[in-house]
């Protein structure tokens, strides 16, 4: 053999290099560079909460977290997210399994539920965000149209949310199970589930829900808890008044010790209101700073979702949004007492693995999708709402796109060489007369 011949062959031989040179390439650098600087700011925070209680011990567990959260975001953004469409029901089956086991064995914490196993911070709860966006999503790009129906459509998802946020609600956590409820039911809605179902759904779960804070009780006592703060202050927790006074005088980022006395009379500064800590380190501008990159965030994953190659990715994208933007919103809420305190993290930022890493693989499922529209070139899905279609629908990806209002095929796309669904106009036999071309005479 020459050495030309096996220079050829050498050259025949797959490499795997340009793969992930391809991989890296396509990535989504906005939302990676959003996720990062919210990482970053979460660290400064935590540390900035805790050290007057706690030194550097939760700000080095929480550095740990983001490396672990780090290399999971990017496994799973390497995975083609079409795999998880497959293997939607284990992942299901794990999550009713974990829910399940843990209030079998799990932790009984302060409020009487039971979220944790024992000797372990992990929370099932957490993984059942997870999977309820990829078996819903999975689940409702199968059905098709049929989600618009009663009995294939919304009985099933009934079944199947209701299963979900049941086994949650007996873990005692009424937020985490509103994030899931917000997760399904976003989910179903953009995928063609019909408004009156909905609120069907709505109207039935709400007295349940109401029931079960009702025969729990602690939900009720941050409910009076919070009323106290507005309108009566004499009544209100004094840990809840501390944070309305952090946010109002707090001394800013520096050594004042009446500032650190604050913080440590705080409990939970670092995790379930780490926006209050925020406020009063960096005023209302660190605050508008902060809701405007969960903004941004939002945006760029709207933007992944409708770009899309498959309609599993679109929904899918769909719900890790309304995910974190709900978590999100939730939180900040609740640290300005503008709701009942809740427990619920800021993604990304608070302290907490649980939470951490199961939003760090959220984002890598979204770098996923945007991976796998780029390198296919897929054409932008939208959000249309119809004249006789009274709930949004998400265009199927790769078919015509369609005006929104209208319904008809755009100007780009009406073309019949472009759209198959476009009739061509009759074309007349050959044999016709009149088609002939006459010989001129001679």
């Amino acid at each position: 053999m020459t050495a030309q011949a096996a220079r050829r062959r050498a050259d025949k031989r797959p490499s795997i290099w340009p793969a992930i040179r391809s991989a890296i390439t396509s990535m989504d650098y906005q939302l990676i560079a959003i996720v990062i600087t919210l990482l970053l700011i979460g660290l400064f925070m935590v540390f900035s909460a805790s050290f007057a209680t706690q030194g550097t011990t939760f700000f080095t567990l929480q550095l740990k977290w983001v490396v672990v959260g780090l290399a999971l975001c990017a496994i799973v953004a390497f995975i083609p997210h079409d795999l998880w469409r497959l293997l939607a029901i284990p992942v299901m089956v794990v999550t009713v399994a974990a829910l399940v086991a843990v209030l079998i064995w799990g932790e009984r914490g302060e409020w009487g539920g039971v979220r944790t196993f024992t000797g372990a911070r992990f929370q099932p709860s957490e993984l059942a965000k997870l999977g309820i966006a990829i078996y819903v999503s999975a689940w409702v790009a199968a059905r098709g149209k049929r989600v618009a129906s009663f009995k294939e459509g919304f009985f099933p998802f009934a079944v199947i949310i209701g299963l979900v946020a049941g086994l949650i609600v007996l873990e005692q956590s009424m937020s985490m199970t509103l994030i899931v409820l917000a997760i399904g039911i976003a989910i179903y809605f953009v995928g063609g589930g019909v408004l009156k179902q909905l609120l069907a759904l709505i109207a039935i779960g709400t007295p349940v829900l109401v029931f079960a804070m009702w025969q729990f009780g602690y939900p009720l006592n941050r409910i009076q808890n919070w009323y106290n703060v507005w309108f009566n202050p004499s009544e209100a927790p004094q840990e809840l008044l501390k944070i309305t006074m952090l946010l109002r005088e707090g001394g800013g980022i520096g050594v004042n010790p009446a500032t650190w006395q604050l913080k440590a009379s705080v409990f939970g500064l670092w995790s379930d209101f780490l926006f209050a800590n925020i406020g009063g380190d960096f005023k209302i501008f660190g605050m508008l700073a902060v809701v405007a990159l969960y903004c941004w965030f939002g945006y760029r994953a709207v933007g992944i979702s409708l770009n899309a190659p498959t309609r599993f990715g679109s929904l899918l994208g769909v719900g890790l949004t309304t995910w974190i933007l709900v978590q999100a919103a939730i939180h900040i809420a609740s640290s300005l007492s503008i709701i009942p305190a809740t427990g619920q993290p800021l993604p990304f930022m608070s302290y907490g693995g649980s939470s951490l890493v199961s939003c760090m693989i959220a984002v890598g499922l979204l770098l996923s999708i945007s991976r796998s529209a780029k390198e296919k070139k897929a054409p932008h899905a939208y959000f249309a709402f119809g004249g006789r279609d009274r709930w949004p629908r998400l265009s199927h990806p790769g078919r015509s796109r369609r005006n929104p209002g209208t319904g008809q095929p755009s100007a780009e796309r009406s073309a019949p060489g472009h759209n198959k669904s476009v009739r061509r106009p009759n074309r007349r036999p050959t044999n016709d007369k009149s088609r002939q071309r006459s010989d001129p005479p001679r």
